[in-house]
C-alpha cells in the first residue's frame, strides 16, 4: 500500500491523499487503513489555510490578481476534495463515518490543546513556586544575617563587661609591691617662732637639714614637733622674709 510521502504539501498532499483513498477504499478492512491519507488531506488543508499569502508583502497579498486567483482555485479544490472524501468514506463506512472522523479530530486538537494549555499553567506554576523559595530564601539569608549581627554584638558587649580586669589592690598591698613609693619620713622639731597678727609663723628642721614653714593659729601655738617628709640638703627659711611677703600681701 502507497504511503504519502512527507515532501508533498498544501493541495499537492490534498490531491494525493484522496486518490489514494479512492484507488484503496474497497480494499481496506476498516477505517485505519487509510488513516494516514486521512491525516495527510487533514494536514494539507491545514496548511493551505496557514499559508494563503504567506512570504508575499502587503501590497502582494492585496494586490496580485494572480496569487488571489491561484488562492481561490486552490481553496474551490480544497472544498471539492473534501466533498469527494466525504462522500466515499461514508458510501464505504455508514453514513455518520465523516462526521464521526471530524468530531474524533476535533476531540484529538482539544486534548491536546488543553494538554498544551495545562503544560503552560504548571510551567507557570513551577516557575511560581521557584520564586516564591528564591523569595524566602532571601529572607532567610537576611534573617540569619540579622541575627548574627546581633549575636556579634551581644558577644561584643558580653566580653566588654566581663572582660578582665586587673585586681584592685589595696593601698597596702600596692605599697608592697612597689606602685605606690612612701616619702622618706623624719621628725621635724620647732627652731623658730613669731607672732604675725593671729598667726604663728613656726620653722621646723629635720634630718640631713630638713627645713618647712607652717602657719598656726596664734591661740593654739607651733606644735614642738611633727612627722615632715626628709627634705636633704634644704635651706632655712627666713621667718623675716616670710612676714614681709605676708605683709606686701595683706596691703
Amino acid at each position: 500500500m502507497e504511503i504519502v510521502t512527507a515532501t508533498l504539501t498544501g493541495i499537492a498532499l490534498i490531491k494525493k491523499s484522496v486518490d489514494f483513498i479512492k484507488e484503496n477504499i474497497n480494499t481496506v478492512q476498516d477505517i485505519s487503513g487509510i488513516a494516514k491519507q486521512i491525516d495527510g488531506f487533514f494536514l494539507g488543508a491545514d496548511q493551505m489555510n496557514k499559508g494563503q499569502g504567506k512570504g508575499l508583502s502587503i501590497m502582494e497579498q492585496f494586490g496580485s490578481v494572480e496569487n488571489s486567483a491561484n488562492d481561490y482555485i486552490n481553496m474551490k479544490l480544497l472544498e471539492e476534495k473534501r466533498t469527494e472524501l466525504k462522500n466515499i468514506i461514508n458510501l464505504r463506512f455508514g453514513p455518520t463515518a465523516w462526521d464521526e472522523i471530524i468530531a474524533e479530530r476535533a476531540n484529538r486538537i482539544n486534548e491536546v490543546k488543553e494538554k498544551k494549555r495545562k503544560q503552560r499553567v504548571q510551567a507557570r506554576k513551577q516557575r511560581d513556586e521557584i520564586i516564591e523559595i528564591l523569595k524566602w530564601f532571601s529572607y532567610a539569608l537576611i534573617g540569619i544575617g540579622v541575627i548574627m549581627g546581633l549575636l556579634v554584638m551581644g558577644v561584643k558587649a558580653f566580653a566588654d563587661t566581663y572582660k578582665f580586669k586587673p585586681k584592685d589592690y589595696t593601698r597596702q598591698q600596692k605599697i608592697q609591691q612597689g606602685k605606690i613609693v612612701l616619702p622618706t619620713m623624719t621628725t621635724c622639731r620647732l627652731k623658730k617662732q613669731k607672732v604675725y597678727k593671729d598667726k604663728m609663723a613656726c620653722i621646723y628642721q629635720g634630718a640631713n637639714k630638713t627645713f618647712e614653714l607652717e602657719f598656726a593659729d596664734i591661740r593654739v601655738g607651733c606644735p614642738k614637733q611633727y612627722k615632715c617628709v626628709l627634705n636633704p640638703n634644704g635651706s632655712e627659711p627666713s621667718i623675716d622674709k616670710v612676714m614681709e611677703s605676708l605683709r606686701s600681701i595683706a596691703k
